[in-house]
């Protein structure tokens, strides 16, 4: 359908509120749209990581509504994190199979920050389980990544949809993603709450004037769903396909005058 023209698809940041990107990449498949590029941070790496890897979006929405948190959460003395991260990270070589970012036919690129620099970081080369596990690192929650010289923690703190990395990537036309328009109006009932809620009220501003990168902008109505709402899966992923449907005139316009 896009011919000449290079797609960009930018996955934000959300956990379980990013389950949204699976309806919205549902609807895009089924419309027959190529995705050229795909960047993603925090929930919106996982995604972006799995639908490069190949992973059928029926089993990656299976996944979704049927993973146990058992499956990917180790508690630790909190030394750097609540959580040590490498039950997840197991999870996603399992997931990608151990692949590398060189492995991919669709380029990936994967956003985390430096605690140590205070700068956003662009991953795409290495291990992408390892990358994407850095992605997600929500500082307090889950231990930073040391990746070489760098102790690296979810990229939602600089970049929470990251438009302008695909844009970067060669694409002409960016499609985003944005599962954290407003801070939510979900109940603050314990620490990860408290975590999430204090990074997504950092992150508004910033994203602010990073919305402009994107051309068209997808905005799943998830605002109630928790952070940890994952047992509302189904409900994050219609409501994303609802959002992406509404949009799908102007994507399919926007394609078509690019």
């Amino acid at each position: 359908m896009s011919g000449d023209l290079k797609v960009g698809l930018a996955l934000g940041s959300g956990l379980a509120r990013g389950l949204a990107h699976i309806g919205v990449l549902q609807v895009l498949q089924e419309t027959g749209i190529k995705i050229d590029y795909i960047a993603g941070t925090s929930m919106g790496s996982v995604i972006a990581a799995l639908y490069a890897c190949e992973l059928k979006l029926k089993m990656i929405n299976r996944l979704a509504q049927r993973i146990s948190r058992r499956t990917w959460m180790d508690f630790t003395f909190p030394r750097l994190g609540l959580m040590a991260g490498e039950k997840l990270e197991e999870l996603l070589y399992m997931l990608t199979r151990r692949r590398s970012f060189s492995d991919l036919a669709l380029p990936l690129a994967v956003v985390a920050v430096d605690l140590i620099s205070g700068e956003k970081v662009v991953i795409k080369e290495g291990s992408i389980a390892r990358a994407v596990r850095a992605s997600c690192a929500i500082p307090g929650i889950f231990s930073p990544v040391a990746i070489e010289e760098k102790l690296l923690v979810d990229g939602g703190l600089l970049q929470r949809v990251p438009a302008s990395v695909v844009r970067e990537m060669g694409a002409d036309l960016v499609i985003a993603v944005d599962v954290g328009v407003n801070v939510g109006d979900y109940k603050i009932e314990h620490i990860f709450d408290v975590f999430s809620r204090s990074i997504d009220i950092m992150s508004r501003e910033i994203h602010q004037a990073q919305s402009q990168d994107a051309d068209l902008l997808i905005t799943p109505g998830v605002d109630d769903i928790g952070p940890f709402d994952f047992h509302r899966a189904e409900e994050a992923i219609s409501r994303g396909e609802a959002a992406a449907r509404h949009l799908l005139p102007l994507i399919t316009k926007s394609m078509k005058e690019g």
